[in-house]
């Protein structure tokens, strides 16, 4: 509903003024932000007492120089986490090798820390696909027991499987890969067919 002006009082200049249709016309749209952006642009964002800041131009000056800053100190911390990501700066490389169950297999385990835990990238060559009724896991394993990474089966063309732990491999002695019944689960003792040392 269309705002009306209440009728003009005795003062003929303040009837005037609200007698202007202008006073009346709707703000258009943008003026809020040109009106701030012409106020940043100018020296009024300089201030006026004492000298915690720079004033007119020189203030300007170094918040665009400050803001460079931030961007380049969030590019590092973006260029570190990546780095840590990458298996080549921070991830752990582990070589694993067939046992007599899979003479003709291998395995390269890429191991990284990343927020949610230790991502771990293995690329499997040789291992036949799991028979039916069983199925792979991938073991970290240490004096106090193991824990498990998940699990494949390698059936069909895959270049690599992406598993995740949800420890750290420190105290842990070998990363092993066994083969399981469907019907017993990871609870059932299983096969080792892959095992590669952490130590090295």
């Amino acid at each position: 509903m269309p705002f009306e002006p209440t009728p003009p009082p005795d003062d003929p200049v303040v009837a005037a003024l609200l007698g202007d249709p202008a006073v009346w016309a709707e703000v258009p749209p943008g003026l809020r932000e040109r009106t701030l952006a012409a106020a940043a642009a100018s020296d009024l964002g300089a201030p006026r007492r004492g000298r915690s800041r720079p004033a007119g131009r020189a203030w300007r000056r170094h918040a665009a120089l400050a803001a460079a800053a931030a961007v380049l100190v969030v590019g590092a911390v973006a260029g570190g986490r990546s780095l840590q990501g990458d298996p080549g700066a921070g991830g752990v490389e582990v070589a694993l090798s067939g046992t007599v169950d899979a003479p003709g297999a291998s395995a390269t385990a890429e191991l990284r820390d990343e927020p949610a835990g230790v991502s771990v990238l293995l690329a499997v060559d040789g291992l036949p696909p799991a028979p039916a009724g069983t199925f792979y896991e991938v073991w970290l394993v240490g004096p106090g027991g193991k824990v498990s990474a998940g699990s494949f089966h390698q059936r069909g063309s895959q270049d690599s499987v992406a598993l995740w732990l949800g420890v750290e491999p420190d105290g842990y002695d070998a990363l092993t890969v066994t083969r399981q019944p469907v019907a017993g689960g990871t609870n059932a003792p299983g096969v080792v067919v892959l095992r590669g040392d952490l130590s090295r």
